[in-house]
C-alpha cells in the first residue's frame, strides 16, 4: 500500500488497510474474548450471523456546508482518578494504558478503551477524559437516536484512530493535533443490533435513515465535544466522524 504524505490521511488509510477483512461478528468476538468471556450478542445479531454462516458453507458445498455557532459549551473534563472511577461506575470496559513515550505528546491518565455502551471494533488510547465524554455521548445522543430511528440499539463502534503523536493535518502544520494528547477520536461507523452497517463515507449525504442518523448524532455530539468535523466540513473528513475536547470551538456538521 502505497504511503500517502498527509499524516493524518495515512493514519486512517492504514487503520482501514488493517480492518477491511474483519467482520463486525469477528470483531464483537475478538472483545469478548479481550473481557475473558464468550460473545454475548443480542438475538437479532445472533441470528444475523447463523444465517450468513450457513449461506457460506451453504456455497462451500457446491464449489451537509458550515459552522453551527448555537451548539452549548460542553463541560469541562474530568481526569486523574475521579475519572477511572467515573468510567467504572458508567460501565465502560477499559484498561490503564502506558504513558506515551514521545515527550511533546503527553496524555493525561491513558487508557485503553474497549467499548462504552458499544464496543469499539478495535481497542483505542486515549485519554480518560475523551473516554468519559464519548460514554456519555454514546448513553445520552448514539443510543436513543437509534432506537428513535430504527428500533435498534447500536452494539459497534468503528473508530479509525484516537492517540496518534503528529502534527494537525487539516487546519494547521505548527501545532500538535488533538489526537497526540489523546483528546480526539475519529469515528467511521456503526453496526445495529440487527446487523445493519452505517457508514460516514457511504451514508453522510443519502436522504434516508441512515443519513439522518449520521447527522442528528453530528449535531448531537456538539454539545459534548469542542470540536466536531464531518465530511461536510472537508474532503480530510469524508469517510469520520472527528470528534475531540481540545481548546478550540467548531462544529461543523451542515
Amino acid at each position: 500500500m502505497a504511503s500517502h504524505p498527509d499524516p493524518e490521511v495515512r493514519d486512517i488509510e492504514l487503520q482501514k488497510f488493517a480492518l477491511r477483512d474483519m467482520t463486525d461478528f469477528q470483531a464483537i468476538t475478538l472483545v469478548a474474548k479481550r473481557r475473558g468471556g464468550k460473545p454475548q450478542l443480542p438475538p437479532e445479531i445472533q441470528r444475523w450471523s447463523r444465517v450468513a454462516a450457513l449461506a457460506l458453507a451453504l456455497l462451500c458445498a457446491a464449489c451537509g456546508g458550515g459552522p453551527v455557532p448555537s451548539a452549548p459549551t460542553p463541560a469541562p473534563p474530568r481526569s486523574g482518578e475521579m475519572c477511572l472511577a467515573d468510567l467504572r461506575t458508567k460501565g465502560a470496559f477499559f484498561e490503564l494504558a502506558a504513558a506515551p513515550a514521545a515527550n511533546a505528546c503527553m496524555v493525561d491518565t491513558p487508557v485503553s478503551a474497549e467499548g462504552l455502551a458499544a464496543a469499539f471494533a478495535t481497542p483505542a488510547t486515549m485519554s480518560c477524559a475523551l473516554a468519559d465524554r464519548l460514554m456519555d455521548f454514546d448513553l445520552n445522543v448514539v443510543q436513543p437516536t437509534a432506537l428513535q430511528m430504527f428500533g435498534r440499539k447500536v452494539v459497534l463502534l468503528r473508530h479509525l484512530g484516537a492517540y496518534a503523536c503528529r502534527l494537525e493535518a487539516s487546519r494547521r502544520h505548527d501545532r500538535l493535533s488533538q489526537h497526540a494528547y489523546g483528546l480526539a477520536i475519529d469515528l467511521g461507523g456503526f453496526t445495529l443490533s440487527d446487523g445493519t452497517r452505517i457508514d460516514v463515507e457511504k451514508d453522510w449525504t443519502r436522504d434516508d435513515a441512515r443519513g439522518r442518523f449520521l447527522r442528528a448524532i453530528a449535531r448531537g455530539a456538539c454539545s459534548y465535544f469542542s470540536v466536531v468535523l464531518t465530511p461536510a466540513s472537508n474532503s480530510l473528513h469524508r469517510d469520520h466522524l472527528h470528534l475531540d475536547i481540545g481548546p478550540d470551538r467548531l462544529c461543523s456538521v451542515a
